[in-house]
């Protein structure tokens, strides 16, 4: 018996070990970073973990419940020049739910993105939207979601530069959301996720700006693997989050990662969220000429209770 207890005490800190050292080389190895931007990309999003919400087992109810989030930050360093400030804001209706086992949310959101070209810092430049349909199962203990995401960026005001840069990437999503201990229970969020894209644009003005690659019409399917992890999950305390995106743009592989730190405040109607993040970007979205950036941020977030990680 002894023997036993020994054998599962070193496997479980071997496990901790383990997920410290991923959690850690996700945000420090240097990569050659290209992808596409999405709105929600430094987000989980998982309806099913709300238990306030549930039905009686083998009960289904439809409108089950609806939330969302918002956000406002700053750039204090982009090594571009498209990039002053940020706003984010989301929202989503669980459609259905069935016991605590599935649901079906429809969720959309937007990105958008101001720069400094005007006297008073408020030049809006582009806006990245999201809108889809996102089914998830309860696998014990993952959760599973399938989906489709119709995305898009549009450019604001932009008739004095003469020219334009409009996105579509949407895409089929299969997602698997596995929570962990690394410190304590459940302090870990891991997430596994492929999309395969399956409408592309990439539409510039000038036309000639056409030819110059990456062009996400190539996008063809991507990888995601994040970590989100909180040193105490139902109270105020230090979080961390890292992701890594394996993309492919027509049989060319490349990588895209993000990291945030900040403090997070947690409260059954709501959490509140500080952070200091830090992305690059091969190809930012925003000028006609693809151009990568380099970006540090600022920011602070609010969202519904329970359902974002």
């Amino acid at each position: 018996m002894y023997l036993l207890q020994s054998i599962s005490q070193n496997l479980h800190k071997s496990r901790k070990f383990l997920l410290f050292w991923l959690l850690l080389i996700a945000l420090l190895i240097p990569f050659d970073l290209e992808a596409q931007r999405q709105a929600s990309r430094n987000l989980i999003i998982n309806p099913l973990l709300d238990e306030r919400h549930h039905p009686d087992e083998g009960e289904s109810r439809g409108f089950n419940s609806f939330g969302g989030w918002a956000g406002f930050g700053s750039f204090p360093y982009s090594s571009d020049t498209n990039h002053l400030w940020y706003q984010d804001l989301g929202g989503y209706v669980e459609l259905w739910r069935r016991g605590s086992t599935s649901s079906l949310l429809l969720t959309g959101q937007i990105q958008f993105i101001a720069d400094p070209h005007n006297d008073i810092n408020f030049n809006p430049r582009a806006i990245f939207w999201e809108e889809g349909l996102i089914y998830t199962r309860h696998l014990q203990p993952g959760y599973l979601q399938v989906g489709f995401m119709h995305r898009c960026k549009h450019d604001i005001d932009n008739i004095d530069i003469g020219e334009e840069r409009s996105l579509i990437f949407s895409s089929l999503l299969v997602h698997y959301q596995h929570p962990a201990s690394l410190l304590r229970d459940n302090d870990l969020m891991l997430k596994a996720g492929f999309e395969q894209y399956v409408i592309t644009w990439d539409r510039r003005t000038p036309r000639s700006l056409e030819e110059r690659n990456p062009n996400w019409n190539d996008l063809n399917n991507e990888l995601t693997i994040q970590a989100h992890w909180r040193e105490n999950p139902a109270g105020s305390s230090l979080s961390l989050d890292t992701r890594v995106h394996l993309i492919n743009l027509n049989g060319e592989y490349h990588v895209n990662r993000g990291a945030a730190i900040g403090w997070h405040v947690h409260r059954d109607g709501g959490d509140f969220r500080v952070s200091l993040g830090y992305e690059y970007l091969h190809d930012s979205g925003i000028p006609a000429e693809p151009a990568g950036a380099h970006l540090l941020s600022v920011g602070i977030r609010a969202n519904s209770a329970f359902v974002f990680w």
